[in-house]
């Protein structure tokens, strides 16, 4: 009796053993899988979240009193809002002039971008914080890091218009598809009641034989048709993307595209090219005091005005927000300062009230030559915006020359 009892009790101690073993790894298995699934999958915001950074701006007080509801413990909220709040955190020291502690804030933030996901991070929401950054370094008069903030917040804007533009794109070209399907079906259906037609009706065979070659032009008619609106189509696709949609000028990738041919060009003829990179000043409250549909207004104008002064060869492009670059090929830089000097007036004068701009608007340029740089694109782009947040720093509405701030290093050095 008692050795059935102790086999009774080392039966059930492996039963156990092994039920607990399944339950463990069960976990894990689950465990693995939300690891994944963050890693993968976008984060859901909470509404009060997203209201919290949209106030930061604005309403710092408001700001102060959500974060104080949300309570002192950020760990009950997914790493996409704690990140958000330390962004709004951010904001509101940057409005207080604080800006090494937006920094230390930012960076902070930063060590959460590992666990969100790329597409995510590059929604205007979130890839804001590298503006904040930026603007903060430029306070300090930190420029390098300042650029490069500036550089991941317009890469980040860029994903994120190019990934909107690939899904219209895509669902035009589903709703061609659906299109072309049922006119092929609707082909096959006039090709069967032909059928039809000359099965159950054998004396009208010349009537049919001829109805039968008038549809098949209809359809290499329409197939040509077709083929026509398909080519028109993708002409206007590819347009799009070498075109900024608000201001009709050329985008960023564009920019680069020609800024590289015309490099290489002047290096290759030994030619002189210039560079203006000019930023409105003070848009954001343009923005804020007008609305955004003012501000577009604004832009929209200044590239008419901007384009009404270059030269035929001259090429205007939109970096980037309020940001606009000029290529001047063929153009030492006298001519180029010349030629900014006259665009800085022409925007300064015009009367922007027309639009609802009851202020005046002026813009900061940096310029630079592709023989003070390394003669790569990059670095006469890099040149003329260390310039311009040169001409920034010196109290905006003025010109500031990459040649000019070399001269005055070496004089210091010297």
């Amino acid at each position: 009796m008692i050795k059935f009892f102790i086999l009774f009790i080392f039966l059930l101690f492996s039963v156990l053993s092994r039920l607990s073993f399944a339950f463990n790894e069960s976990n894990k298995s689950e465990k693995s899988e939300r690891t994944v699934l963050t890693q993968v999958s976008e984060f859901i915001i909470r509404p009060d979240i997203t209201t919290l950074v949209e106030l930061s701006t604005n309403s710092p007080d408001k700001t102060r009193i959500l974060l104080q509801k949300l309570g002192a413990d950020v760990s009950v909220f997914n790493y996409a809002e704690q990140y958000l709040i330390l962004l709004a955190k951010a904001t509101i020291k940057q409005q207080a002039q604080q800006h090494q502690g937006v920094i230390l804030l930012i960076e902070e933030a930063k060590l959460l971008r590992k666990h969100i996901v790329e597409k995510q991070l590059n929604m205007p929401l979130f890839s804001n914080a590298y503006l904040v950054l930026a603007n903060s370094y430029v306070v300090i008069k930190d420029y390098d890091n300042a650029y490069q903030a500036k550089k991941s917040f317009v890469d980040a804007y860029n994903k994120y218009s190019d990934t909107k533009r690939e899904n219209t794109v895509k669902a035009l070209t589903e709703k061609y598809e659906i299109t072309h399907k049922i006119e092929e079906n609707e082909l096959l259906d006039n090709q069967n009641k032909l059928k039809e037609l000359r099965i159950n009706d054998v004396l009208k065979q010349q009537d049919d034989q001829q109805l039968q070659f008038i549809l098949i032009f209809c359809t290499i008619l329409l197939f040509i048709l077709l083929f026509l609106r398909q080519l028109k189509v993708r002409k206007k696709l590819l347009l799009l993307a070498k075109t900024d949609s608000l201001t009709g000028l050329l985008n960023r990738t564009a920019l680069f595209d020609k800024g590289l041919r015309l490099v290489k060009f002047s290096n290759k003829n030994d030619l002189e090219l210039s560079l203006l990179l000019f930023d409105i000043d003070h848009f954001k409250l343009v923005n804020d005091n007008f609305g955004h549909h003012v501000g577009d207004l604004v832009l929209e104008k200044i590239a008419l005005l901007v384009g009404e002064t270059m030269r035929a060869r001259d090429v205007l492009a939109r970096l980037g927000g309020e940001e606009f670059v000029i290529l001047l090929p063929n153009t030492d830089i006298d001519k180029a300062k010349a030629i900014a000097v006259r665009v800085m007036e022409k925007i300064s004068l015009y009367d922007f009230s027309v639009l609802g701009v009851n202020r005046s608007i002026t813009l900061s340029i940096g310029v630079a030559n592709l023989k003070d740089t390394n003669a790569v694109f990059d670095d006469i782009l890099h040149a003329a915006d260390l310039a311009m947040y040169q001409a920034k720093a010196q109290g905006r509405n003025q010109m500031v020359s990459y040649n000019s701030i070399a001269k005055d290093q070496e004089r210091r050095q010297l």
